[in-house]
């Protein structure tokens, strides 16, 4: 194992100069919003109470470096933690997640009342207003339902929404109607999905120009966005809570994991999200900065489209996964960091269960491929994006299906993966999925999920369906679970194999700052302050 072991990672030591030098694709040109106006008189210029703390001086900018650019700021295409995590900055949800696990009611609501189980109340806060000095009312939470229900990229998730029967009782209370009992609906509405938006904002501006600059009640808003490069945020003089403690938030976009840790040994950053592998090391020795670790929702798989002539085979499917050693790959991609995982989600997940370990079997792999017409193996595209826990793992999978025939071609591009998964136009891929309940995990097998995976199976679309029905005091709702559980384990729609956590590298002179393991609910940067 160790001589194996050896030589991958040497493998990959060249393999990560290739990936290095690959350019990335820059989205299509944003729209920038005016900074706000400094004779404004609603606008606090200085909510922290003092610049000066005694001796220390506050920045009045925190530049915080990520992995991904988001495609868009629409909340109706947040299915993924780059679009999330700016939205969390900028917006509001009807529910909160809290670093525990649980679920409270959002800032923004002054209460609710589950009336039964087609039936939630809500009264919103007085005087909460949009970024742009307008009201919040019943009318855009009930237009933003109805949109969410009907958008392509979001439409599985509000499934259950009766948008028809929902109703606006006043300007502060509405009440949303669900069309079957819908068990994970909190949490589905603290999600960057569920952040709240103008519908007069939408309808004025148009969709390309809102996802760019979106109108929300959030702390923060977006001032400038430069493609391929970073997003500032400015204190919202409207926001309904206390001030940011902060006037600017700048996000850096850098894929390479190495390139992050650079900007914190420049001083460029006071942040930096996703600190991986050897570079977790590398900022614990670092003068002035520190490393907040723990267990995420985030877990990294394999997926196979059902769209594929070859991999619509069961035989086909089970064998690509027989011939995984995931103990070497958890090992070898996340450098010891990574942990190994059996069931369909992260372990921090509401309803993790782990399911027997899949083994690793070159003969049993070889086997299945003969008998499913493939003595000699085959040839298909394994899709990543450009990010070094990708690139690693792409490169061991690659050897490790070599060994019973099967030549993989890696495909290293953000957004051609990204359209490949969502347009069902890719044989394999390597991608994360986040969730702190199974429902919203899940759903990532659904065929009208955004073509994700393109299960196309009408027992398991019927079998998620079902379970999002049965509230968590439902015993049924434990038996549905598990028939799933054991049929996706069967079907080897995909292949689970590593439960990361993750890893914050921190200023030392930053105070505010508490772990959550979901970098989209970070609702206390708004108390973030960095001294010089």
């Amino acid at each position: 194992m160790k001589s194996k072991l050896a030589l991958l990672l040497a493998l990959l030591l060249v393999v990560s100069v290739f990936f290095g030098c690959q350019a990335n694709q820059d989205p299509e040109d944003p729209s920038t919003t005016e900074a706000p106006n400094s004779d404004d008189p609603t606008q606090t210029s200085d909510p922290s109470g003092s610049e000066n703390d005694g001796e220390r001086v506050a920045k009045d900018t925190i530049t915080i470096v990520t992995e991904s650019e988001p495609e868009t700021l629409d909340p109706a295409s947040a299915n993924t933690d780059a679009i999330a995590l700016t939205l969390n900055m900028i917006g509001d949800h009807l529910f909160d997640l809290q670093a525990d696990g649980t679920i409270t009611l959002g800032g923004i609501c002054e209460s609710y009342e589950q009336v039964d189980d087609l039936t939630v109340k809500f009264v919103l806060k007085e005087g909460v207003k949009f970024s742009d000095g307008t009201d919040l009312t019943s009318e855009d939470i009930i237009w933003e339902l109805a949109r969410l229900k009907e958008a392509p990229r979001s439409s599985s998730n509000f499934a259950f929404v009766n948008a028809e029967e929902s109703e606006i009782v006043d300007d502060r209370t509405f009440i949303v109607k669900f069309n079957q009992a819908w068990a994970p609906y909190q949490n589905t509405l603290s999600t960057g999905r569920g952040t709240i938006v103008s519908k007069a904002a939408f309808e004025s501006m148009g969709e390309a120009d809102f996802s760019r600059a979106p109108v929300t009640t959030g702390p923060y808003k977006v001032v400038e966005w430069i493609p391929g490069t970073s997003i500032t945020l400015t204190r919202n003089e409207y926001y309904w809570g206390e001030p940011a403690k902060t006037e600017n938030i700048i996000i850096k976009f850098i894929p390479e994991a190495t390139s992050r840790v650079i900007e914190l040994e420049t001083g460029a950053a006071d942040v930096a999200f996703y600190i991986e592998g050897n570079d977790v090391a590398r900022v614990d020795e670092l003068e002035g900065y520190h490393i907040e670790s723990g267990d995420a929702y985030r877990y990294l798989l394999v997926t196979f489209s059902m769209q594929d002539e070859i991999l619509d085979d069961v035989r086909v499917r089970q064998a690509l996964c027989y011939a995984i050693d995931q103990e070497l790959l958890v090992e070898a991609s996340s450098d010891g960091l990574g942990s190994s995982i059996t069931g369909f989600c992260s372990t921090p997940t509401i309803g993790y269960k782990a399911l027997e370990a899949w083994p690793y079997d070159v003969e049993k792999a070889k086997s299945l491929l003969a008998e499913a017409g493939y003595p000699d193996g085959f040839t298909i595209d394994l899709h990543i994006e450009p990010l070094s826990i990708y690139e690693k793992a792409a490169e061991i999978i690659q050897s490790m299906w070599a060994e019973v025939g099967v030549t993989a071609n890696i495909v290293s591009s953000a957004l051609a993966t990204y359209d490949a998964q969502n347009n069902g136009h890719f044989q394999a891929a390597i991608r994360d999925s986040t969730a702190s309940e199974i429902s919203n995990i899940l759903i990532i097998y659904e065929s009208s999920f955004g073509s994700r995976i393109q299960g196309n199976d009408d027992w398991l679309d019927e079998k998620l369906l079902e379970l999002r029905t049965y509230y968590y005091d439902n015993p049924e709702r434990e038996v549905c679970l598990n028939e799933i559980y054991d049929y996706l384990n069967e079907q080897r729609y995909s292949y689970p194999y590593m439960n990361m956590p993750i890893n914050y590298a921190v200023s030392d002179n930053l105070e505010g700052f508490e772990f959550h393991p979901a970098l989209d609910h970070l609702k206390h940067i708004k108390d973030w302050v960095v001294y010089e």
